[in-house]
């Protein structure tokens, strides 16, 4: 696992040991930068779920401003640490040790992001899907925004959460399916 691009392209990224976290592959994560690029300027961004931190990284590494990584697991904490410290970005990055429907909730409510990023727990659509709601019903999305979700192919996006002021666009990779939901 790497950063592909920007200022730290090509350093080497860690992920937590075990089966918890699953780190997108590198495959998916390019399509998903060629996709979004280029980034909004001085972007602010909230990866929620991070595991090993390596979107928001990646986001930071392509010149994103603001980046907030979200994940209530220790293991992932301390990979996110690591590859934190590891490139240099230690105060840079900001990090949070909590749930991502507690995060949206409180501390995070009255944000607004131009990306955000969803890579929630292996099939745990229920989760998902309430993250989804809050982030509609909360405005977490800036005017230009973009989520992003990364979800296995049997995902089934509720689209009517998103009305007439969203574009929609659906890619399969595999076994994954990529959602880009935009402002329009």
């Amino acid at each position: 696992m790497r950063v592909i691009s920007g200022e730290f392209k090509s350093r080497k990224l860690i992920a937590p040991k075990g089966l918890k976290t699953r780190p997108t592959l590198d495959n998916i994560k390019e399509t998903i930068f060629n996709i979004i690029s280029p980034i909004v300027i001085n972007a602010s961004v909230l990866d929620l779920f991070s595991g090993t931190g390596q979107i928001g990284i990646e986001f930071y590494s392509r010149g994103a401003k603001d980046v907030y990584l979200v994940d209530k697991s220790r293991e992932a904490m301390n990979a996110i640490k690591v590859n934190i410290e590891s490139l240099g970005l230690d105060g840079k990055i900001n990090v949070l040790k909590m749930d991502a429907i507690r995060a949206i909730n409180g501390i995070y409510k009255d944000m607004k992001f131009d990306y955000i990023f969803l890579d929630p727990p292996y099939q745990d659509y229920h989760l998902l899907n309430d993250v989804l709601e809050i982030i509609c019903i909360n405005e977490l999305l800036s005017d230009v925004g973009t989520i992003i979700i990364e979800e296995n192919t049997d995902y089934e996006l509720n689209e009517n959460l998103f009305k007439d002021d969203f574009d929609i666009d659906t890619r399969t990779i595999g076994d994954k399916k990529i959602f880009f939901i935009k402002r329009c």
